[in-house]
């Protein structure tokens, strides 16, 4: 068994009622983590993964798979791995400068502000572990709201806690 970390967005809930199917909303719509896509597949494999939803309507997860599938999910739409760890404490000297710019640009894409980067990280991310990063990605998340105006999900309640990165590492062993 191989073990993973995982930036994955959250999808909206859809069900499909009928003969034919037909696929219909879920109303008020919900969400749920897109890990769970692979769930059939890695409980195959005999592994498990749990996550901790963060900024951006995404959500950190830890997989344990078969190497295989976790290459397969790394393939999956809106999915970035966290290449080469899983040790917590190990720095991330050893990625490539395109591999730390992927991981900066991600925290961006989030909605994390480059002054908060800046605070929480060195600016030399060869020193830094992969828990710093796992835990500033971790500091909030926003409460979503169904808007039946436009009928979407939106991120822009209050800030809600988010379950710590230890937790989620010492569940997926």
């Amino acid at each position: 068994m191989a073990l993973a970390w995982f930036v994955v967005p959250y999808k909206r809930v859809t069900r499909t009622t009928g003969d034919p199917p037909v696929t219909v909303n879920v109303v008020p719509p919900t969400r749920y983590c897109a890990m769970d896509d692979f769930t059939a597949v890695i409980r195959a494999d005999g592994g498990d993964w749990h996550e901790t939803e963060i900024l951006g309507d995404h959500a950190l997860v830890k997989v344990r798979a078969d190497a295989a599938t976790l290459t397969t999910i790394d393939a999956a739409v809106g999915f970035m791995r966290f290449p080469n760890h899983v040790d917590l404490d190990g720095t991330l000297g050893d990625l490539t400068a395109g591999q730390r710019n992927a991981l900066h640009a991600k925290a961006l894409a989030l909605g994390y502000s480059q002054a908060e980067i800046d605070a929480a990280l060195p600016a030399n991310w060869g020193a830094v572990t992969l828990r710093q990063v796992l835990r500033f990605l971790a500091t909030r998340r926003l409460k979503p709201r169904y808007d039946e105006g436009t009928d979407s999900i939106v991120l822009d309640g209050p800030e809600q806690p988010v379950r710590s990165v230890e937790s989620v590492s010492d569940a997926v062993t």
